[in-house]
């Protein structure tokens, strides 16, 4: 299953849960309802004297004798939908700042990405390992560090603001193979678009847990003599029932709103482990953590209360389920285990009596060059990290499947992680340590944009060292040297790992990044299509991680024809005039639906502006419009069957500002597809 369409099982899922939820909302407001008859009945007992829709009985109290009340359905429907929908809007827009925000609330601490901790970097290395394979934005790094127990979550709401949090025991207590197979569930969770729906559930559960809140509210009212009442004790006797009935009536509904929760995220759980091992082609990575967690006295359990509010976020159950089990969010680690090893023997870790963790050397840690790949399979040796003369990237062009490319974006697999271990172990240090600080990132970026032309690159030095200050343009100048031997294939997987410390820019330092990245690109006159496929990229994510609830504006390919037109003349221009035409017919013969509408546009009516502006519309519409769209503009790339190192380049921006994960091209798998 693709990207796409494990987000489009996100959205069915999503639907589902809002009908489930729409019912629970609807049997609140009739219990609400009917307890109102009752109380309404109680308050006013005149009504045995007039036309009311019951009487009162000195002996039974209250009787009703018509069930349908207008007034008081529509003021109690009103009232509920008022308070459900407050609350949960309150929440969600608590929670819509990102997963940075989220891992905040619950204690946790960001990772500070110059570590000296071999255990924390150790997770960095894993996290970098992760992203460059699946084609995400570096994920935010949190750490929980008063939780001893194994346990780990992902948050956010798109691939661009996610975070990924690990308790303390989880770094100290797994090997680098278990933390991978966790790290590795996680990230299945960020693809498959699981992270949205674990906060729209978040937030629809607390806006029916207030009910009961408010109930709770009243009677503590009551505890502290804050309700007058008349002589007959009538204001107190009112003030409890209502009181009663909010409370019961609101936790009810929160049960059943725990047990839709559960029910989903335990089959969330079992693709998440498959799409691990999937992905590290190693079981026992996965199984270990599991077998860990089950030796381990505290197991995967969380200290922090304020975190119970996230329990189905968790790699494992986080908090004791009630109910028998009914709210268990993950399903029996028993059962977790045998899914990935149908021969486990029911055996669980035995810890040690005393546990060591201050003696781990640099090369176990996992640290050596950077990134040490994992084993194959249980028992295989470890692999020593090929050396950047072997990594398997040709110079000229590459064979180029479009539709086999595009149906690979945002997979889990081996071969990704295995390239992505290799295109890191190539980078040069000083280079991924850049990515890590907000200042040298932002210095790194422009050093990507430098000419080769010595007077040319002269003044580009003197505009960072005037924008950006004489510390800027120092730090410009001592990345170049690790620059000059760089792998062009790994300008943009930089820019990925770069991106966590640029979100920490506040508003004006970032519009003067932005101000100055903009001016070393317009410094020749030109914008070559790098230039144009890093700014876009690195923008538009950066954007997207301030505003992560971008709303889906446009799911018609007849209201973005214009804009796909735009995009698909310019992608067909790069390969050359006297091949656009025909280049251009390769890719609208994706699109019949609106083929026939696609016209080549002159290149002056496709330039940079009208791109830009197009690229804008088309990132706020629907999966299959964004699928097509890349299917087509790789055919158009790759008319002659190859794509080039540039156009490459070209398609993997296209995608990251489509907010998709870029896929990997020039690797083993691609070529060979």
């Amino acid at each position: 299953m693709d990207f796409f369409e494990a987000q489009e099982r996100a959205h069915r899922r999503t639907h589902r849960l809002v009908v489930l939820f729409v019912f629970a909302v609807l049997g609140t407001i009739a219990a609400e309802y009917l307890v109102a008859l009752f109380i309404t009945g109680y308050a006013h007992n005149s009504g045995r004297h007039g036309r009311h829709s019951y009487y009162y009985d000195d002996n039974a109290g209250p009787i009703v004798t018509n069930w349908w009340n207008p007034q008081i359905f529509t003021g109690v429907a009103l009232a509920t939908l008022a308070v459900v929908g407050g609350a949960s809007l309150f929440k969600w827009a608590a929670m819509r700042q990102g997963g940075a925000a989220i891992a905040e609330s619950v204690g946790a601490r960001a990772l500070n990405p110059n570590t000296t901790d071999l255990h924390e970097r150790r997770l960095l290395n894993v996290v970098e390992e992760m992203a460059i394979a699946s084609g995400v934005p570096m994920p935010a790094v949190y750490v929980m560090d008063e939780e001893p127990g194994i346990n780990a979550f992902a948050a956010g709401l798109t691939t661009s603001d996610a975070a990924v949090t690990v308790t303390k025991g989880t770094l100290e207590k797994l090997t680098r193979d278990e933390l991978q197979g966790v790290i590795g569930h996680e990230f299945s969770h960020i693809l498959n678009g699981d992270m949205r729906l674990n906060v729209r559930v978040t937030a629809v559960i607390f806006g029916i847990l207030v009910i009961g809140l408010m109930g709770r509210g009243l009677l503590y009212s009551l505890r502290y003599g804050r309700v007058r009442s008349d002589r007959k004790g009538g204001g107190i006797a009112l003030v409890l029932a209502i009181g009663l009935a909010l409370l019961i009536i609101g936790y009810v509904g929160y049960f059943f709103g725990r047990l839709i929760q559960a029910a989903v995220s335990r089959q969330r759980e079992f693709l998440a482990d498959a799409s691990s091992v999937q992905f590290t082609r190693n079981p026992g990575g996965i199984t270990g953590a599991l077998k860990k967690i089950g030796g381990y006295t505290l197991g995967s359990d969380v200290l922090n209360h304020d975190a119970s509010q996230f329990s189905h976020f968790f790699f494992a159950q986080a908090f004791r389920s009630n109910f028998g089990g009914l709210w268990a969010t993950h399903p029996a680690l028993g059962e977790r285990i045998r899914a990935v090893d149908p021969k486990w023997d029911g055996k669980v870790f035995d810890p040690p009596e005393v546990v060591d963790v201050a003696h781990e050397s640099f090369a176990q840690a996992g640290l050596v060059h950077g990134a040490a790949p994992p084993p194959l399979a249980v028992g295989i040796a470890e692999e020593a990290t090929p050396p950047p003369s072997v990594w398997s990237r040709p110079p000229a062009p590459i064979p180029f499947k479009p539709t086999q490319v595009v149906a690979d974006v945002g997979a889990l697999t081996e071969t990704h992680f295995r390239n992505a271990q290799t295109l890191l172990s190539a980078i040069p240090t000083a280079l991924r340590e850049a990515t890590r600080d907000p200042a040298r990132a932002q210095a790194l970026v422009y050093a990507l944009l430098l000419d080769g032309d010595e007077a040319m690159l002269a003044r580009q030095q003197q505009m960072v060292a005037q924008d950006a200050g004489a510390e800027a343009a120092a730090i410009l100048a001592s990345l170049r040297p690790a620059l000059a031997g760089l792998d062009p294939a790994a300008r943009l997987p930089l820019l990925q790992l770069s991106l966590p410390a640029l979100r920490s820019l506040d508003g004006a330092a970032l519009d003067r990044f932005a101000t100055t990245l903009d001016e070393l690109i317009q410094a020749d006159g030109r914008v070559t299509p790098f230039e144009f496929a890093l700014q876009k990229m690195l923008l538009g994510q950066l954007r997207l991680a301030q505003a992560p609830a971008r709303k889906m504006q446009f799911d018609s390919f007849d209201a973005v024809r214009h804009e796909i037109s735009v995009v698909l003349s310019a992608l067909a221009y790069v390969g050359g005039e006297a091949q656009a035409a025909s280049a251009f017919a390769e890719g609208i013969a994706q699109l019949p639906v609106i083929a026939r509408q696609l016209v080549l546009l002159e290149p002056a009516a496709c330039g940079i502006e009208q791109v830009d502006a197009a690229l804008d519309k088309l990132a706020v519409s629907s999966l299959p419009i964004k699928k097509r769209l890349l299917v087509a503009a790789g055919h158009v790339i790759a008319a002659d069957g190859t794509i080039t190192e540039e156009e490459g380049e070209l398609f993997r921006a296209l995608t990251a500002t489509l907010d998709v994960p870029m896929p990997q091209l020039g690797m083993a798998d691609v070529s060979a597809a």
